[in-house]
């Protein structure tokens, strides 16, 4: 048997007297097994130890008095990906296997630098098992939420004002279905982080809409931030940019709706379905009866996450099929995809019923024509198999738009803003600046957490260059601003890059003189003009002010 050192852990000849490393005395009585001694440091390690208390190395499985699950086992990392099921023997099931098994390899990556061995291997398997528990609920975003170390405490969903009969029928309550209807859609989820998208109406016939949509996500989402968290991914945004027709028919009658609106790059058609809100069907309906039967198709992503459960669990006989599926459903839904079918949505059909919360409306904030504006809109409660959700629904039977969506799982998205152009245009940004000296711009676009401008930019910085054309003796400042999501210096920075960006496009673009410009500058999250804690008040922080000089 083997004995170790007391004082410095180095290994004992049999016989032995003294220590020949530090010259200690063996005592008797102090005889340790060199399996019980820690194998980073030599220290000797007591009964059911898990870690060496002087220099925290994890206690292996095989040393006496150690616990066998100190540190994941092989085992414990293969549980993140699956429950023990036989392994499929087609190649693509394997691959996903591997890529989830290196998922779980990533949590350890990233909590490695966090403190002492200790505290790793208990955050790393406090991870890996929600992430296994938010698996088997096919909860992906759960799994992202306990991978990457963010909260899965649901958010609160909005607690808006019951909204005055008197504004039901209000003239400034209708928002007009024609071309040039542009809605701003501002999002925060597990998944996604903070977004912002544009669905503009840029054809309206008797028959149909036609809807184009721009929309971006932060970098990494879904199973690519999953697999990317602790590296280093690109910071550009995702990029959407796609179109769908909504049939007239459908937003007469259609009860039905599907997990997305339009995949990359396509224009899609989806007879039956609707798009962007309820049909006049169904408001009246919930304005009725205060109920109504609708069929939902289930998210993309979730209905990807079951075919690679599928294709996990399959026996070898059916590995290949199940495979196949997999990819087909990750191909038809990842953003520029390769599927160019038009046939309907091949996820899950959930039937449920949309229920009326209450029997009066609640009051929306929006910007409408970038003015501060409250609309009707009706909670609407979605009961779903496995969570519930709400949607807020503009009460107007000639528009039944969904303005908002909110989940008890946490997050919700809703439209921030609402622009139309108006039949006798006035330009209002020149008139705020002639009176008040100052205009404040909610229509300018960057890229995420960018000051690229985005091409649905152009419309209002064609307005500011006909002002200036139209009054040649004007100089203006032009001021960034945001909201107070990030730190001080970087808001600071990005705002006045925006702003520069603002007069950079303003004098190569439109070819306005830059003396014409007396500043471009940023005062960051530093002069708010409404709360941060809702989306509609960080809405209307993020601004560009023009100041005449």
């Amino acid at each position: 048997m083997s004995i170790a050192c007391v004082n410095c852990g180095s290994p004992l000849a049999e016989g032995q007297a003294f220590c020949t490393k530090c010259g200690a005395r063996r005592p008797e009585s102090s005889r340790i097994d060199a399996e019980s001694a820690c194998t980073g440091c030599g220290a000797p390690l007591a009964a059911a130890a898990r870690f060496c208390e002087k220099c925290g190395t994890a206690v292996s499985s095989q040393q006496p008095g150690s616990s066998a699950n100190a540190l994941p086992t092989m085992e414990t990392v293969r549980s993140v990906a699956a429950p023990p099921v036989p392994a499929p023997r087609q190649s693509g099931g394997k691959l996903f296997k591997v890529i989830m098994i290196a998922a779980a390899f990533l949590v350890l990556f990233v909590i490695a630098g966090m403190g002492s061995c200790a505290y790793v291997a208990y955050r790393a398997k406090q991870r890996i098992d929600k992430v296994q528990q938010a698996y088997k609920k096919d909860d992906l975003a759960g799994m992202v939420a306990a991978a990457t170390g963010q909260t899965s405490k649901p958010q609160p969903l909005p607690d808006w004002k019951p909204a005055p009969p008197e504004l039901v029928s209000s003239p400034s309550s209708k928002i007009p279905l024609r071309k040039s209807l542009r809605l701003i859609d501002a999002g925060n989820d597990v998944l996604r982080g903070d977004f912002e998208s544009i669905y503009m109406v840029d054809k309206a016939t008797d028959e149909f809409i036609h809807i184009r949509a721009s929309q971006q996500y932060p970098p990494g989402q879904g199973i690519e931030r999953l697999l990317s968290s602790g590296t280093k991914h690109s910071d550009k945004p995702l990029k959407i940019d796609c179109g769908r027709t909504v049939f007239r028919t459908d937003m007469e009658n259609a009860a039905e709706a599907d997990g997305y609106l339009c995949r990359d790059g396509r224009d899609e058609k989806r007879p039956g379905t609707m798009a962007m809100g309820l049909s006049k069907k169904t408001l009246n309906e919930l304005r009725t009866r205060g109920e109504s039967e609708f069929t939902y198709h289930e998210d993309p992503l979730k209905a990807v996450l079951k075919s690679f459960k599928t294709a996990m669990a399959s026996d070898p006989k059916s590995a290949d099929a199940a495979s196949q599926d997999l990819m087909k459903k990750m191909m038809n839904f990842a953003p520029g995809g390769v599927m160019t079918s038009d046939v309907a949505m091949d996820t899950p059909a959930l039937k449920c019923t949309l229920r009326r919360n209450g029997t009066g409306d609640v009051a929306f904030p929006v910007l409408v024509n970038d003015q501060k504006t409250e609309l009707p809109v009706m909670d609407v409660v979605v009961k779903l198999p496995d969570k519930e959700g709400h949607l807020y629904v503009l009460d107007d039977p000639d528009n039944p738009l969904v303005l908002a969506a909110g989940s008890t799982e946490g997050g919700h998205q809703q439209i921030i803003k609402i622009y139309w152009d108006a039949e006798r245009p006035t330009n209002q940004l020149e008139q705020d600046l002639e009176k008040n000296g100052r205009a404040k711009v909610y229509d300018l676009y960057f890229d995420f957490a960018s000051a690229n401008l985005r091409p649905e930019s152009d419309k209002v910085l064609k307005e500011i260059a006909q002002v200036m054309r139209a009054h040649p003796d004007w100089k203006l400042t032009v001021e960034g601003h945001t909201d107070n999501i990030g730190g001080n210096k970087s808001n600071l920075d990005l705002s006045k890059r925006r702003s520069e960006a603002v007069v950079h496009e303003l004098v190569h673009g439109y070819y306005i003189s830059e003396n014409r410009f007396t500043a471009a500058t940023g005062f960051g999250a530093s002069r708010p003009v409404d709360t941060n804690d809702t989306l509609e008040g960080r809405a209307r922080n993020r601004r560009v002010e023009l100041a005449r000089q």
